[in-house]
């Protein structure tokens, strides 16, 4: 078992909801979630947003980077292709940088900066470590 499908498991333990009924109250389908619980698929970027809101917590807690929940202050999360450049410029890092050293198809690059794609989250994890940043500052939950 993932941390990821640990964290789930324990969140919908504190608030005393099972598969069936946390996918019903997120509007998804009920599958998703016991495909994140068993460890068998991580959350698609979308969907780890909508996880993040419910269960109200840290992008890195959720995703078990971090082991203690943030008394952080929390932003909404920023669209992912404004959030990237932003967060590339601030640290110095060109897009060349990361098709290279984490190869990442520039294809792909391309979609991540004008909103076709996101990237997964174990893709977020390794870009922020790359990065050396918490996947909560790069999607801009803490700034």
């Amino acid at each position: 078992m993932s941390k990821t499908s640990e964290r789930i498991s324990e969140l919908m333990t504190e608030k005393n909801l099972n598969a069936t009924q946390l996918a019903e109250q997120m509007g998804i389908p009920s599958m998703d979630i016991y495909r994140y619980v068993s460890g068998t698929h991580m959350p698609s970027y979308a969907l780890l947003i909508k996880l993040l809101n419910f269960f109200e917590c840290s992008a890195d807690y959720l995703l078990g980077q971090i082991d203690i929940p943030t008394e952080e202050l929390l932003h909404p999360v920023l669209p992912f292709c404004k959030r990237l450049p932003a967060v590339l410029k601030e640290l110095r890092i060109s897009k060349s940088s990361i098709i290279k050293n984490m190869h990442v198809s520039p294809s792909v690059m391309h979609k991540w900066t004008t909103g076709k794609n996101e990237p997964n989250s174990d893709t977020l994890i390794k870009l922020a470590k790359y990065l050396d940043c918490s996947v909560d500052y790069l999607i801009g939950r803490v700034r």
